[in-house]
């Protein structure tokens, strides 16, 4: 009679023991799937950052090329291409295409693109033709750089 304590006993903590352990492992896999969440988050967000980085760098460097084509045509006298680019592109619109890059870099850029557009400023309102040639290949090192680094 001294035993029959014994089952229910070993029952009930054998019992209180898998109600926690499977609380424990409820709580893990609540843990767990809520890194996961937060991984995704950091990944769709590094994502977004990425794809804007690179359109942003592709806007500046379509009005740089522009702007690098329409010196070298005017400078060589080249007036039938010089109007083509400039019917397509008027002025209205490389100016807006050019505030929309100016943006972009200054929201997605890194600082040395940023350092890129000061530099662009500068040439371009001296008509620097060689600086802005420079410029442009240097900046396309800079997106090549930073867009292949991930």
């Amino acid at each position: 009679m001294a035993s029959e304590w014994i089952p229910p006993v070993v029952t009930g903590v054998s019992g209180a023991l898998g109600v926690a352990f499977t609380w424990l492992a409820g709580a893990q896999g609540r843990a767990h799937a809520e890194r996961m969440v937060a991984q995704s988050r950091e990944a769709e967000q590094h994502t977004y950052l990425r794809k804007e980085r690179r359109d942003a760098y592709f806007e500046a460097l379509r009005v740089a090329v522009l702007d690098v084509r329409r010196l070298r045509y005017e400078r060589a006298g080249k007036t039938e291409k010089l109007r083509e680019v400039e019917q397509y592109w008027t002025k209205t619109k490389r100016i807006e295409m050019s505030m929309e890059a100016l943006n972009a870099l200054h929201a997605f850029g890194s600082n040395e693109a940023r350092q890129f557009a000061e530099a662009w400023r500068v040439a371009t309102e001296a008509d620097d033709l060689d600086t802005m040639q420079r410029l442009v290949e240097q900046f396309r090192e800079l997106m090549r750089a930073e867009l292949q680094a991930g």
